[in-house]
C-alpha cells in the first residue's frame, strides 16, 4: 500500500506539473482577460517558474507576499491577504488601496505586519522580462535574511564624468566580447578588469561601486538566472541590455544592473553556486579576479592603451565628449536653480523616498538632482516632477522657490508639499524654511 501511494503521488505530481507548464507556455492575451485574471496568471506562472528553476537559489524561498500597485489610483493586487485579512478577495488573489503615506516603487517594504515585494503596474508583457523583474524585487524582500541587510547607499557620482564613463563602457564592451568569443574569453575578461581597475583611483570609488553591485547587481543576477530565459539566449540578452543601458541619461545608479549579472553568468560557467560564497563584506571585483584566475598586469595604463581600440574606443570618446558639453550646461542651470536662487530646504527626520535611478544627475559639492522623487516624512509628503536637489549625505532635500503657500499645501515649479498638522513654511531673510 505504501508503494502504491508513492507511485500515485508521482503520477499526480507529474499531471500537476504538465497542467501548470501550459500556464508558462501560454502567451497571455490581455485583451481577453480582466486585470485581476491576468495578474492571477502572472502569480501562477511566477510560482511555477521558481519551483522549476530552483527556488532555493539562496537557500531561502524567494516566493512571498507581493503587491502590484497602480501608481495613479494606488489600488493594488496581492498574492495573499494581509495579517488582519482585510483585503477583498477576487478569485485566488486580493485587492485594496495603498495608504498615501507609502511611496510606490519597485522595492521591498515592511507594511501591515508583513514584508512585501512591491511592483508598479503595468508589468512587462514579455514573460522573461516580467519574471526577471518579479524575482529581482523578491531578492530585496529576503535580502536581510540572507545577510545583505547593512549595505550603505554610497555616491557613484564619478560615473557621470567622461573619464569614468569611458572606462565603464570599455569594460562593458570587453564583457560583450567575452560573452560571444569563447576562444579568447579569458583575454576579454582580463581586459574588462583592467578598465575597471583603472577606474578605481581610490578605495572610496571601489567601495561605492561594490556596494551597489552587491545590492542591485546580485538582485538582477538572481532575476536573470531564475527568470526562465533559455540558457542559449542569455548572452544575447546581456548584450541587448548593455546596448539599451548606454541610452540611459546617467550610469550613476544603474550600472550594477549590467556589470554583476554578466560577470555572474560567466562565473556560473565555472561554478554554478559561486554566489553562495558572497557576503556583504565581499568585494566582488577581488573575488572575481581570483575566481577567474586572472593575472592583472602591473602597468594598467600601458595594457589599456594597447587594447582599448578593440572595444570601440574612438567612438566612445566622441560620444562622451559630446555628452560632457551638454552636462556642463545642465550643471550651470541646476546651480542657478538650487544654489543661487531662493529655495526651500526640507530636513529629513524619518524619511522614506522613491525615485527613478536612471535619470539622476550629480551636482559636485552640493548633492544630486533627482528629476522625479516622492518623499514621506514626519512633516508630510513631497512630490516632485521637475527636479529637486538631494544632499550627498541624504539628510535634506532642496526644491525651487515656493509659488503658493497655504496652511496645509505648498506648491512650486513642478512640486507639491502636503504638510501635516503642526508644520508650516515661512520666509525669513529671503529664505524659505520649514518650521514645526
Amino acid at each position: 500500500m505504501k508503494y502504491f501511494i508513492i507511485i500515485l503521488s508521482i503520477v499526480l505530481l507529474s499531471s500537476f506539473q504538465t497542467n501548470q507548464s501550459e500556464i508558462i507556455k501560454k502567451e497571455f492575451n490581455s485583451e481577453q482577460l480582466s486585470e485581476a485574471e491576468l495578474i492571477e496568471l502572472y502569480f501562477d506562472e511566477l510560482k511555477i517558474i521558481l519551483e522549476t528553476n530552483d527556488s532555493k537559489f539562496w537557500n531561502k524561498e524567494l516566493y512571498g507576499p507581493i503587491l502590484i500597485v497602480d501608481p495613479e489610483k494606488r489600488t493594488f493586487y496581492a498574492n495573499e491577504n494581509n495579517a488582519s485579512n482585510s483585503f477583498e478577495q477576487i478569485g485566488t488573489i486580493y485587492t485594496d488601496t495603498l495608504p498615501k503615506e507609502i511611496n510606490i516603487a519597485n522595492t521591498a517594504i515592511d507594511w501591515d505586519d508583513k514584508r512585501w515585494t512591491m511592483l508598479i503596474s503595468p508589468l512587462p508583457e514579455e514573460k522573461h522580462s516580467r519574471n526577471n523583474l518579479f524575482i529581482h524585487e523578491l531578492f530585496h524582500r529576503i535580502q536581510p535574511e540572507i545577510g545583505f541587510d547593512k549595505l550603505t547607499n554610497q555616491s557613484n557620482s564619478h560615473l557621470d564624468l567622461p573619464g569614468s564613463r569611458i572606462l565603464l563602457k570599455l569594460e562593458l564592451e570587453s564583457l560583450k566580447k567575452a560573452l560571444t568569443d569563447e576562444t579568447e574569453r579569458n583575454i576579454h575578461i582580463k581586459n574588462a578588469f583592467v578598465f575597471r581597475l583603472q577606474r578605481y583611483i581610490n578605495d572610496k570609488i571601489k567601495n561605492a561601486e561594490n556596494s551597489l553591485e552587491l545590492n542591485e547587481g546580485l538582485a538582477e543576477y538572481t532575476g536573470v538566472m531564475l527568470s526562465g530565459r533559455p540558457s542559449e539566449e542569455l548572452a544575447s540578452h546581456f548584450i541587448e541590455s548593455i546596448n539599451l543601458f548606454y541610452q540611459n541619461p546617467t550610469f550613476v545608479r544603474s550600472f550594477a544592473y549590467h556589470t554583476t549579472p554578466v560577470y555572474g553568468y560567466l562565473l556560473s560557467l565555472i561554478n554554478k553556486s559561486w554566489h553562495k560564497n558572497i557576503s556583504q563584506e565581499t568585494n566582488l571585483t577581488d573575488y572575481s579576479i581570483i575566481a577567474f584566475d586572472i593575472e592583472i598586469p602591473a602597468d594598467l595604463e600601458k595594457h589599456s592603451l594597447a587594447n582599448r581600440d578593440k572595444y570601440n574606443y574612438k567612438m566612445i570618446v566622441e560620444q562622451e565628449n559630446a555628452r560632457e558639453k551638454e552636462r556642463l550646461v545642465k550643471v550651470e542651470q541646476y546651480k542657478n536653480k538650487y544654489i543661487e536662487k531662493p529655495t526651500l530646504k526640507l530636513l529629513f527626520e524619518n524619511m522614506n523616498i522613491s525615485f527613478d535611478p536612471r535619470n539622476i544627475m550629480p551636482l559636485e559639492g552640493y548633492g544630486t538632482v533627482y528629476p522625479n522623487i516622492r518623499v514621506t516624512d514626519n512633516w508630510g509628503i513631497l512630490t516632485v516632477k521637475n527636479g529637486a536637489l538631494l544632499s550627498t549625505d541624504w539628510s535634506s532635500v532642496i526644491v525651487s522657490e515656493p509659488t503658493k503657500i497655504n496652511e496645509n499645501l505648498v506648491k512650486g515649479d513642478g512640486w507639491t508639499l502636503e504638510l501635516k498638522q503642526g508644520w508650516r513654511v515661512e520666509k525669513l531673510n529671503g529664505k524659505y524654511e520649514l518650521r514645526k
